[in-house]
C-alpha cells in the first residue's frame, strides 16, 4: 500500500513512527520542519506541499487541522482518504476531495507509542486495509456512525489532556505533602500504569469499591472529590468536547 501522510504536526507526528513500515511519503508545507524529520525518518520520503502533487494509487491520510484542509488541493483521484480531522464528516471529504474510499479515524497522541486508541468508520468495503493502517499506531476500532467517532474524539482524542490534568493535580499534590517532585512524578506514573492495567480486567466502578475501606483514607479523598464536583466537571468536559466535534 502507498500512503501519503498529509501534515506533520503534533498528530501526524506521532502517527508517522507508526507508519514508517509502509511505503510512506510524508506532505508538509513547513521546509524547516521537513529538515527536521528527514533526520528522525532517513527511510521515509518527504515532499513540500504543491497543489501539482499525483494522488492517484495514494491512500492519502490527512493529517491537518480541521480549518485547513479547504487549501489543500490534489491531482487526480485518490485510492482512499482517511481523515484524522476531528469534527470534518464524511459528506464534507466527498465533496472536496476525489478517491475510491472515505474512512474518518479518530487517533490519538499516544500514537507515538504506539498506544493509540483509534475509533474508524466509513465504507466498509475499505474496513480492513484501514484498520491494517491504524492499527499500526495502536488499537483500532471499528464504530457504526459518525456520531461516535464525535464522541470518541471527546473521550480518546482530548482524553490524554484530560488524564495528564489530574495527573498533575495528583503530583502537585504530592509535593504539597512534602513528596518531592521527582518522587512524586514517578509514583503518579506508576499509578497510570498500574491503574491501566487493572482498568483492562474489571470496571472502574469495582475498583473504586476494592481500594475504598469504610472510614479509611481513600473514603476520605473520594468524599472531597465528590464535594468538589469533580464527577461531574469530567462528565461535562466529555460532553462538552463532543458537542464542539459535532459542530
Amino acid at each position: 500500500m502507498k500512503l501519503l501522510l498529509v501534515g506533520a504536526g503534533n498528530l501526524g507526528s506521532a502517527l508517522l513512527k507508526g507508519l514508517k513500515g509502509f511505503n510512506l511519503t510524508v506532505v508538509e508545507r513547513d521546509k524547516n520542519k521537513i529538515e527536521t524529520l528527514k533526520e528522525k525518518f532517513p527511510e521515509t520520503t518527504f515532499w513540500p506541499y504543491d497543489e501539482n502533487i499525483d494522488i492517484s494509487d495514494f491512500i492519502v491520510l490527512l493529517a491537518v487541522k480541521p480549518q485547513s484542509y479547504k487549501n489543500i488541493i490534489f491531482r487526480n483521484k485518490a485510492k482512499a482518504i482517511i481523515s484524522v480531522m476531528a469534527g470534518v464528516k464524511l459528506e464534507n471529504l466527498k465533496d472536496y476531495f476525489r478517491a475510491e474510499f472515505y474512512i474518518r479515524a479518530m487517533p490519538n497522541i499516544a500514537a507515538l507509542y504506539g498506544k493509540s486508541m483509534t475509533a474508524f468508520t466509513g465504507d466498509e468495503k475499505f474496513k480492513i486495509d484501514a484498520e491494517k493502517i491504524l492499527s499500526s499506531v495502536g488499537k483500532a476500532v471499528w464504530v457504526g456512525s459518525e456520531k461516535e467517532i464525535d464522541i470518541a474524539t471527546a473521550v480518546a482524542g482530548s482524553g490524554p489532556a484530560f488524564l495528564a490534568l489530574v495527573a498533575d493535580a495528583i503530583s502537585d499534590g504530592a509535593v504539597k505533602a512534602g513528596m518531592s517532585k521527582t518522587t512524586a512524578l514517578e509514583f503518579t506514573q506508576g499509578l497510570f500504569e498500574g491503574s491501566a492495567e487493572l482498568l483492562k480486567h474489571k470496571h472502574p466502578a469495582t475498583i473504586k469499591d476494592e481500594v475504598t475501606s469504610p472510614g479509611g483514607t481513600t473514603a476520605e479523598g473520594l468524599a472531597k472529590l465528590e464535594e468538589m464536583g469533580t464527577r461531574s466537571a469530567f462528565l461535562e468536559a466529555i460532553l462538552s468536547a463532543y458537542n464542539k466535534a459535532n459542530k
